[in-house]
């Protein structure tokens, strides 16, 4: 992939590799600039869901009873309603306060990497549940070991024991959830782009190159390369991800260890 990458970038100095769109731009430097777009929404997004869950999911599985029943109140009400839509609804309240403090921003640039920030924290403020419900039911299951009960016996402090104990054996399941998670949040953000609430449309993004594109299919003759580019560098980092994501898998479960 690096050495192809690199051939198309040597052609592209006297070629359009992938042709160019409706207006003149070049397709592949829409496709390769679309990439730091799906790598900040996979990451981003998960600087605002880890810590969430992970202070949540532990605080309900060791402390139990009124923290359990509270913390297992919040996470099934957002889980009861559909993702897409309280996304969407989220995002749509985001366009309307963006269009009424426009002059807070000095260009449209600003503003448009404001609402790619905005979506990670959004995204990442309703994805949080799965991991928080996973740690919850592996933190039950750790608090009963024995080397748990003696440092309590002994007197050690519940920040301790979360911090030296708890922590560190549920860290294996955040890195495995994250890595996972990381090509559903790149296929959320060209979904969301391409219903026309996801980045600002002077974002460059998988999304919105579909979207632009969808009207130039039924031209005659079609344009249809604009459409492909974007579906093969996204189904390429996609791929990328998932098979990352097996072996993040494969090297931290214990489950999948292998003698």
């Amino acid at each position: 992939l690096t050495a192809l990458l690199t051939y198309l970038l040597a052609l592209s100095h006297h070629y359009h590799v992938f042709g160019t769109n409706k207006i003149g731009e070049d397709v592949l430097y829409q496709t390769i600039k679309s990439i730091r777009t799906g790598i900040i929404i996979g990451t981003v997004t998960t600087f605002f869901s880890v810590p969430l869950a992970i202070t949540l999911g532990i605080a309900a599985g060791y402390f139990g009873k009124r923290v359990d029943d509270f913390i297992q109140y919040i996470y099934t009400t957002v889980s009861a309603v559909p993702s897409i839509l309280l996304i969407s609804a989220a995002i749509l309240s985001l366009q309307v306060w963006l269009g009424r403090h426009a002059s807070w921003f000095a260009s449209m640039e600003e503003s448009a990497d404001m609402r790619l920030l905005l979506l990670c924290a959004i995204l990442g403020l309703t994805g949080w549940t799965a991991l928080c419900r996973l740690l919850r039911g592996e933190t039950l299951k750790i608090r009963e070991l024995d080397y748990i009960t003696a440092a309590k016996t002994l007197g050690v402090s519940n920040r301790r024991i979360i911090f030296r104990h708890i922590l560190p054996n549920v860290m294996h399941l955040v890195l495995i959830i994250s890595v996972i998670d990381f090509s559903g949040l790149v296929l959320a953000e060209a979904v969301l782009s391409y219903v026309g609430v996801g980045v600002a449309p002077s974002t460059i993004s998988w999304g919105n190159m579909i979207n632009s594109a969808r009207l130039e299919l039924a031209r005659e003759p079609a344009i249809w390369w604009s459409l492909a580019a974007a579906f093969t560098f996204m189904f390429t980092l996609v791929l990328a991800a998932n098979i990352v994501a097996d072996g993040v898998r494969d090297l931290f479960d214990p489950r999948e260890s292998r003698c």
